[in-house]
């Protein structure tokens, strides 16, 4: 049993990273599209940006197994396990156009927009799922 807590502590410390990167983000889109000069660490965003969608895959693909390991199937959290596999493929689209943007090759707004959209709405959606999380764990992993 102690094993299912691995998946909400990996999405804990996903989360973490993810309001720090999120904040980095706001920071490029302020000196981008706002015209304000702002500090921006590049470097930071990009490589906490790859662990924070790392992170949430990984998270969600235990989570998927370890309902199906523990409890024989993988939907009986509802909408944490509907919010939870619709990420997968916002997190690829997230990530494939920050792999993009990671090479220069000129200026890119409409697809910078794009992926900074994608993971606006990752968060958002991980808001939701810490949300329900306190309900799972009060009824599967505390009882």
């Amino acid at each position: 049993m102690l094993l299912m807590w691995v998946h909400p502590l990996i999405q804990s410390v996903a989360m973490i990273l993810a309001v720090y990167v999120l904040y980095l983000g706001i920071q490029r889109f302020r000196f981008q599209h706002l015209k304000v000069r702002c500090p921006f660490n590049w470097k930071r965003h990009v490589l906490l940006g790859k662990i924070v969608h790392g992170l949430w895959a990984f998270g969600a693909c235990l989570g998927l197994y370890m309902a199906y390991y523990a409890w024989g199937s993988i939907d009986l959290t509802g909408g944490h396990f509907t919010v939870g596999v619709l990420m997968l493929p916002v997190i690829v689209a997230a990530l494939i156009s920050g792999l993009i943007l990671e090479k220069p090759k000129g200026k890119r707004a409409n697809l910078a927009l794009f992926h900074g959209s994608c993971n606006v709405l990752l968060f958002l959606m991980a808001c939701y799922q810490s949300y329900t999380a306190i309900e799972v764990i009060n009824l599967f992993l505390l009882h």
